[in-house]
């Protein structure tokens, strides 16, 4: 469920959906991008062009006016010249002015005219409309009449002749004559490029506000039809996440749940195993228990009167006179048999159910065993204990069995010289400890159990009566078992 909730909103065909989102944004943001650079270029590219335009339109604008100045400077100069006796002081520099009023009229005209204005070594457009053209024709020949004209006063006093006051004359009045008609059309044409240049304006203003009120509508496009689709679908996608988070944390609380009842599920499991376990231990250990008290009522009812009564028959019998010393010897060595099975007898018996662990308890039994094995097994067994409460027949069991197998374990496989056995108790538990001195052996690192099956049988009778059973041994330094058993109600005897 997870998975398929995680595939359905990470995955929409091969691409992961961070993926796709970040396509799709930088998509939408290149194309807005790109929309509005264009048009910011547009309006830049318009706004260069206008801008050199209006400089050039401002230029000729000029360049027209001056050539009004231009005519009437050149009338007033061809006046002077053609008065020679009235500025008599000012003739020769006005015979030098006239050449560069000529020139530089001459070479304004043709540059409007012609449209290739160049002045001061650069160049400026000149957009003449066909008003324009038609008053540059209507012009053209009062501007031939009057440069004709002047050019005549220049050269009559560059090179005076015969009848120069009449060529003068001539030239001054051709010049005046036409100067009003040439200031009149030259009014009209700089009007004329004044409007053009203000119609272009405006014309400049609309492609301008056009572009504004264009670059406005597609941001309110991109911001209606891609950029608020996509904070929808980004929101849309968050909350997806949002509750694949929420359906993914109620899984996590269902399978912590489904984890804790299988966890407790497994404890039970393993307590009711534990409890079997037990149950099964203690049912093998009563068996063990009473298979061992009837084997010890078999041997002491049964073999046990068996060899006391053959005894007593040997007892007559040894009244008899015998044929020779080696029958005599023969028969003390079988009277000394029989002694020594009937002591074995005993011995197995005591060790199968002793009756004094019955009668007077778990101390007087363990002194009794110590002292046994110590006299068989020539290796000296050091028991200490205090004043020691009647305990259950349980407890007492256990805590003889046990000191049992131990002491036997270390006469077996120690090679100890000593052992101690003590028996301690306070208010709330009863401990035995049995000390070897003996060659010890490894224990295991990693089993929950220890040893063979001696050791085993031990610690199983100590956990059934909820007690602790440890062990403690090095290679070289001996053994040490100690045992804690619990003093509760059901443990003591009252």
């Amino acid at each position: 469920m997870i998975k398929k909730i995680y595939n359905k909103l990470t995955y929409q065909g091969s691409n992961p959906l961070d993926t796709q989102i970040f396509q799709r944004l930088t998509r939408l943001y290149v194309i807005a991008l790109l929309a509005v650079a264009l048009l910011s270029l547009i309006g830049q590219i318009l706004i260069q062009v206008f801008l050199n335009s209006l400089l050039d339109d401002s230029h000729v604008v000029n360049i027209a006016g001056r050539q009004r100045m231009l005519s009437q400077r050149l009338s007033k100069t061809a006046i002077l010249l053609c008065r020679p006796q009235v500025f008599q002081a000012d003739a020769e520099y006005y015979s030098n002015d006239i050449k560069d009023i000529i020139s530089l009229w001459e070479e304004s005209h043709e540059g409007l005219k012609n449209k290739n204005l160049k002045t001061d070594g650069k160049s400026y457009t000149v957009r003449n409309s066909e008003k324009t053209d038609s008053m540059f024709r209507e012009i053209d020949p009062i501007f031939r009449v009057i440069l004709v004209n002047a050019k005549n006063i220049n050269k009559a006093i560059q090179k005076p002749v015969n009848n120069q006051q009449e060529v003068l004359q001539h030239s001054l009045n051709q010049i005046l004559v036409n100067e009003r008609a040439f200031l009149q059309i030259m009014n009209k044409i700089v009007f004329q490029y004044d409007l053009e240049s203000r119609n272009r304006v405006d014309t400049t203003k609309k492609v301008e506000l056009f572009l504004f009120i264009l670059l406005f509508s597609i941001l309110v496009l991109e911001g209606a039809f891609i950029f608020r689709p996509m904070a929808n679908n980004i929101r849309l996608v968050i909350k997806k996440l949002t509750d694949s988070e929420s359906n993914l944390r109620q899984t996590n609380e269902t399978l912590i749940k489904t984890r804790e009842a299988l966890v407790q599920a497994t404890e039970e499991k393993y307590k009711l195993q534990l409890a079997e376990e037990k149950v099964r231990a203690a049912s093998l250990i009563e068996g063990q228990e009473s298979e061992r008290r009837r084997l010890a009522a078999d041997l002491h009812d049964g073999i046990g009167q068996m060899l006391t009564g053959l005894r007593l028959h040997s007892e007559k019998v040894k009244s008899f006179n015998f044929a020779n010393v080696k029958q005599a010897k023969s028969f003390e060595e079988l009277q000394k048999l029989i002694q020594e099975t009937i002591e074995t007898t005993r011995t197995v018996s005591f060790n199968l159910a002793p009756s004094v662990l019955s009668d007077f308890g778990v101390v007087p039994a363990i002194r009794i065993l110590s002292e046994q094995v110590s006299k068989m097994s020539e290796i000296k067994i050091d028991f200490q204990s205090i004043k020691l409460p009647r305990l259950s027949e349980g407890v007492e069991t256990c805590l003889y069995r046990i000191t049992q197998e131990a002491i036997h374990n270390a006469v077996k496989y120690s090679k100890a010289t000593l052992i101690n056995v003590q028996i301690t108790n306070n208010e709330n538990f009863v401990k035995l400890a049995i000390i070897d001195n003996g060659e010890g052996f490894e224990l295991p690192k990693k089993r929950k159990t220890v040893g063979g099956s001696g050791l085993k049988n031990m610690q199983a009778r100590a956990e059934l009566l909820h007690g602790s059973f440890k062990i403690q041994s090095k290679i070289g330094k001996g053994t040490t078992i100690n045992v804690s058993i619990p003093l509760d109600g059901q443990n003591t005897k009252s």
